[in-house]
């Protein structure tokens, strides 16, 4: 496994300019059927047509590992990839319409058995704030589980709703610490909250975190699975 006389004129361009922006009103999103599968297990992902607008056929470019090297061409827009090995996979979806232009979205799938793991929303609201959810789900029995979460450049963090969790937000490290203090049992499922507020013209746009905690007196960390990057 490789890891788009002067009135008729004005008119034209009227009507260019509107058709250019339904057609650039596109995007990349896509669905995988599970976030966390086990080693040689078939993960299929479904690309999100209503996303697509009015821009006619487009080309489908996977990158399963996000090596730079397109695993899968196609006008399909379903697509299915078997990870043969266990750890975090960065799957980058390219969309291509006829005229060359490209949008791309990131998510990532972790790999193997993992006592407990995140996995990122995020939604872009129309006042320009993105508010961002995380699901925490328990598939073992844990204590001191945790979250931290960087803070991208250029924008301020609002806690929305913290889940019955202790947190804190580090002003050094820019990472928003969570933690809960009770026993995490398999099956249960925790979500946490947050908002990001822009503060400058350009801003980081990547997303990471990490969820961690002890199983058995060992500590376990894994990557936050989901969305990676503010669309």
């Amino acid at each position: 496994m490789r890891r788009r006389i002067r009135t008729s004129i004005f008119g034209l361009l009227i009507a260019a300019a509107s058709a250019w922006a339904a057609s650039a009103a596109w995007q990349a999103d896509f669905t995988p059927s599970t976030f966390n599968p086990g080693a040689g297990d078939v993960v299929n992902f479904a690309v999100c047509e209503t996303c697509l607008g009015s821009g006619g056929a487009y080309r489908y470019l996977w990158d399963f590992n996000s090596d730079g090297i397109i695993d899968l061409n196609t006008d399909s827009t379903v697509a299915a990839c078997t990870f043969d090995a266990t750890g975090f996979y960065e799957v980058k979806l390219t969309i291509q319409d006829l005229g060359g232009r490209e949008v791309t979205r990131r998510k990532g799938i972790i790999v193997g058995p993992v006592p407990a793991f995140g996995i990122r929303q995020v939604i872009l609201e129309t006042d320009g704030t993105v508010f961002v959810s995380i699901s925490m789900v328990v598939n073992f029995a844990a204590v001191a589980l945790g979250l931290v979460e960087g803070i991208p450049a250029g924008w301020q963090l609002e806690i929305v709703d913290a889940g019955n969790a202790m947190t804190r937000v580090n002003t050094e490290t820019r990472q928003l610490e969570v933690a809960w203090m009770s026993q995490a049992e398999a099956g249960d499922e925790l979500t946490f909250t947050y908002r990001l507020y822009s503060n400058y013209a350009t801003q980081t746009r990547q997303l990471s975190g990490e969820v961690s905690g002890y199983v058995g007196g060992a500590r376990f960390a894994a990557s936050v699975c989901g969305e990676l990057a503010v669309p």
